[in-house]
């Protein structure tokens, strides 16, 4: 097998578990309709996105230098939206409590 039969299968992989993982947090989102889980849901989706680009990379169509940048905005992306999901839960939480 070579390294790019591999890669391919990976990627496959990885494209089918991000798929599944958004798909249970788009049905979390749907039962408690609030902002938090939005931002998981999108901080998921950044999963797929990275296994996009790497698919895209492979077959061409982004450039290697393009690749390395686009992966790490998404990594950016996934933490701004992870700390923004953290905030928007406590403060929410915390309106709660004084209601």
């Amino acid at each position: 097998m070579t390294e790019e039969f591999i890669l391919a299968v990976l990627l496959a992989i990885a494209g089918l578990a991000s798929a599944a993982v958004i798909g249970l947090s788009l049905a979390a989102l749907l039962r408690r309709k609030s902002w938090s889980y939005l931002l998981v849901t999108l901080a998921l989706a950044t999963l797929l996105a990275r296994t996009a680009v790497a698919v895209g990379t492979m077959w061409g169509m982004i450039p290697d230098s393009a690749h390395h940048t686009l992966e790490h905005g998404l990594d950016v992306a996934m933490a701004s939206l992870v700390i923004a999901a953290v905030y928007t839960a406590r403060t929410a939480r915390r309106e709660a409590k004084y209601e």
